[in-house]
């Protein structure tokens, strides 16, 4: 398989992201116009209630595999454990379920959200084998395709229907039905799938490796949702609703910039790997410019046409709260410019030290969300968001910076040694 330029990448991955932002976000359009906020929030809590579990059990395989320059791990190696671990996510769900008292439609709500996102960890994976071989136009495709027929399922079973329920019952079956009918038989045609049989002490290295990652995955949801679920005990499942719709809007912007980190991961991998320190330098420096601009722009659009915004793609109960979207869209602009710092440390392959940076995260996202939300309401959760996501930048620039200095200094003094 041929690789593209890194320009006819980034172009097919911003493509296929836009596409995709814009149709996950059109779930929440539908399900705020043609539905209810507590239609909103009742999916979107389910999205906060399943992610840290999928996350974990994830164990972001998909970038492992994309940055394995050394073909450390077999493909069939991947799939073997994320099929383990995608078992073994299901029974942790319903456990948590139950414990978590949740009953009736809710319940089955969250399950059914739980499995789409299960799917979709297994589409991701297929991804991080294109994404390797530097093939981001057969990704871009899958995405439009899995991201039309989402929205175009929901709109048609909330208008016939009015439920929740079958609207997230009919969307799980689409991606599943996507998962058989496209993305395996593209895996199969590639020799890297027959390439070697299961080796238990692989996948075993292989989960040692990536786990670190899964945690920081888990992590990163957790320090994501928290506000989410302080906001549901303090004020309900409909101020859930307003939240995550609002902030949707800067989650989609995120999705570009993980197109961008996704294509040029490969690239900073072999960079890193190579001792080519410049370059790789550059690279970063460049698309983490590009992040803060990107969020700058986003910040001033918000400011001019926020209300607007709101009110058409939702409805004009949104609008009120415009004054929580301009602070969110700041949040959003610390949190694109600091995502390429953490594609910057996977592609240096420096899992260990990540659950580390992700537990500062979600400890002061707690202690903030606690002290904050019930008091401020949303205004409270947009506070506690953009003080974490300057954390995270802060934190990430950081260890960049340290493990690149250390490993410029390893490589002098290896110079050194050798030319002596």
């Amino acid at each position: 398989m041929v690789p593209l330029s890194l320009k006819r990448n980034v172009s097919y991955m911003l493509l296929g992201n836009l596409i995709y932002a814009l149709s996950q976000w059109g779930i929440i359009m539908v399900l705020a116009k043609l539905g209810s906020p507590k239609m909103v929030g009742g999916f979107t809590l389910g999205l906060a209630v399943t992610a840290p579990i999928i996350l974990i059990f994830d164990l972001q395989l998909r970038s492992v595999l994309a940055t394995d320059t050394k073909e450390e791990f077999s493909f069939r190696s991947y799939l073997t454990l994320k099929g383990i671990n995608s078992l073994l996510a299901i029974l942790v769900l319903g456990i948590v379920i139950i414990l978590g008292g949740y009953k009736g439609q809710t319940a089955v709500v969250i399950f059914l959200v739980g499995m789409t996102k299960l799917v979709e960890s297994v589409i991701e994976l297929h991804y991080g084998l294109f994404q390797k071989q530097e093939r981001m136009d057969m990704i871009a495709k899958s995405l439009i395709i899995r991201g039309c027929t989402s929205v175009f399922i929901v709109a048609i079973l909330i208008t016939f229907t009015h439920s929740l329920l079958i609207a997230v019952a009919g969307f799980s079956l689409s991606w599943l039905g996507l998962l058989i009918i496209l993305e395996i038989p593209k895996v199969k045609k590639l020799d890297t799938f027959h390439a070697s049989s299961v080796n238990l002490q692989s996948v075993k290295k292989l989960f040692l490796t990536s786990f670190p990652l899964g945690l920081v995955m888990m992590m990163m949801s957790l320090y994501t949702n928290i506000p989410r679920y302080v906001i549901e005990h303090a004020a309900g499942t409909e101020a859930v609703g307003y939240f995550s719709a609002l902030f949707y809007i800067v989650t989609a912007g995120n999705l570009v910039i993980n197109a961008i980190g996704q294509t040029i991961s490969p690239r900073l991998a072999n960079h890193f790997n190579n001792e080519e320190f410049s370059p790789f330098s550059k690279l970063v420096t460049k698309f983490v410019c590009f992040g803060f601009i990107y969020g700058l722009v986003g910040i001033l659009a918000t400011l001019l046409i926020g209300k607007q915004v709101l009110s058409i793609f939702y409805t004009q109960d949104y609008a009120q709260y415009n004054k929580v979207f301009v602070l969110l869209m700041v949040a959003g602009t610390l949190m694109y410019t600091g995502s390429f710092f953490g594609f910057a440390l996977t592609a240096m392959r420096k899992f260990s030290i990540q659950p580390i940076l992700s537990i500062i995260w979600v400890l002061s996202t707690i202690v903030l969300s606690f002290l904050l939300i019930p008091r401020y309401g949303l205004t409270g959760a947009a506070v506690v968001t953009i003080i974490t996501t300057a954390i995270q930048l802060l934190t990430l620039a950081v260890t960049v910076l340290w493990y690149l200095s250390k490993a410029k200094k390893h490589h002098k003094l290896t110079t050194t040694y050798t030319s002596n």
